[in-house]
């Protein structure tokens, strides 16, 4: 099976168990609230998962096992068509992830064509 992303889906009933072990410890739901949820599914399994909120990125994690594999950066890059198509940029704040996780989420955003904002080094910025 192929890896896709899909925009603001229901779960299909064989993806949650992945999802809630994605999640731990965080509901579904609550993650639904924060606003539009693109989930990376694999194999029937969900290997990542990002939330926009008008034109930022609010929530992106990935599992562990399947990072280094394109995952994240297949995620991120269908994340940002989705947000591109109303807003001329997307932008993400390295403050919402753990302190031990920010040093490799600005390389890889770096890598991902993010630049940081003049305002505020913590925040990253995609134009298409």
């Amino acid at each position: 099976m192929r890896l896709t992303v899909f925009h603001d889906y229901e779960p299909e009933p064989l993806w949650v168990k992945s999802l809630n072990k994605l999640l731990e410890p965080t509901d579904f739901s609550e993650i639904q609230k924060l606003g539009h949820v693109h989930l990376a599914v694999f194999n029937d399994g969900v290997v990542g998962i990002s939330v926009t909120n008008e034109n930022r990125i609010v929530y992106l994690k990935v599992r562990d096992i399947t990072r280094r594999r394109g995952v994240g950066r297949y995620l991120l890059e269908e994340t940002n068509r989705f947000v591109l198509n109303e807003y001329d940029n997307v932008s993400i704040d390295t403050c919402i992830f753990p302190q031990e996780e920010q040093d490799g989420l600005t390389y890889f955003l770096e890598t991902q064509g993010y630049v940081k904002s003049a305002a505020n080094d913590k925040i990253f910025i995609f134009r298409d």
